[in-house]
């Protein structure tokens, strides 16, 4: 399985320096790797996807009034990611489709008359 896009590293805009402490203290204590950058009032977040999500990240700070206001760009931003992380979670749990390999369609192929067939009989084609 391909994993290297599994690993995610994510960039959050909070209120100010004491929000991005405190972000990144509740979700260092999870399991998730913070940078804070509280003069820039940002905090780099980082995970793999399976063991972690960013929608977990967000319920962890969301009780402390952490978050973008609703009708931020942040806010539609975050929710964009939230539902691709969703639909990549998805496909990690479906199976690999069974299909055929290159081999069965060339014999297949092989076995099938094909345009530059000559009908001339067998006995025919000795005599010339």
């Amino acid at each position: 399985m391909n994993t290297t896009g599994l690993y995610k590293c994510r960039t959050l805009a909070l209120a100010d320096a004491r929000a991005v402490e405190l972000a990144a203290a509740l979700l260092s204590a999870d399991g998730y790797a913070c940078l804070a950058l509280p003069a820039m009032h940002r905090l780099v977040v980082s995970y793999a996807l399976p063991e972690h999500t960013l929608e977990r990240a967000l319920a962890l700070v969301a009780p402390h009034g952490l978050l973008p206001p609703a009708g931020s760009l942040q806010a539609w931003h975050l929710k964009l990611i939230l539902f691709a992380e969703g639909v990549q979670l998805s496909n990690l749990d479906t199976p690999v489709p069974d299909t055929k390999g290159r081999q069965a369609f060339s014999r297949i192929y092989q076995h099938h008359p094909h345009g530059d067939h000559d009908d001339t009989p067998e006995e025919l084609r000795r005599e010339r």
